[in-house]
């Protein structure tokens, strides 16, 4: 696909986005499951690469992992919810860290700002299963995020 291709059809997207005359919150909520989030009465599930929300090689968050976290902490909190952190397979990326300590440290690092965003500690948990399941999980380290 070239860069004249990805213009066109970005350029169409935007004409039906503002044609259209779909429901603001349908289209939210289509957004939210293309990322991996899922929301239903009683429990809301984000899942994704963590490569998507931290810096390469780090454990830091990027700017919108640390909003989109925080944001999940405040809602869990007002709703009373509590939260599991699963951090599944191992970083490629690791620098300064081995795979294993930087999942665990970025696994951490989403609970802390979950934390800041209202959630007791006590309500917070972090698990890190074995990677024998089936089917096998994707390559690299997936966070998923759950409060029920």
């Amino acid at each position: 696909m070239s860069l004249a291709d990805l213009c066109l059809l970005l350029l169409g997207f935007f004409v039906i986005l503002y044609t259209g005359k779909a429901d603001i919150h349908e289209v939210a909520r289509a957004t939210r499951g293309a990322f991996g989030s899922e929301e239903t009465d009683d429990v809301l599930v984000v899942e994704a690469p963590a490569d998507l929300f931290f810096e390469e090689g780090e454990a830091r968050l990027t700017r919108d992992g640390r909003s989109r976290f925080a944001a999940i902490g405040r809602r869990a909190a007002i709703l009373g919810r509590r939260v599991q952190i699963e951090s599944v397979g191992k970083s490629a990326d690791a620098v300064r860290f081995d795979g294993w300590e930087l999942s665990a440290a970025r696994a951490a690092a989403v609970a802390r700002v979950v934390k800041e965003g209202g959630v007791p500690a006590e309500h917070i948990e972090i698990s890190m299963p074995p990677e024998r399941r089936s089917p096998p999980p994707p390559p690299g380290q997936q966070i998923t995020v759950i409060a029920r």
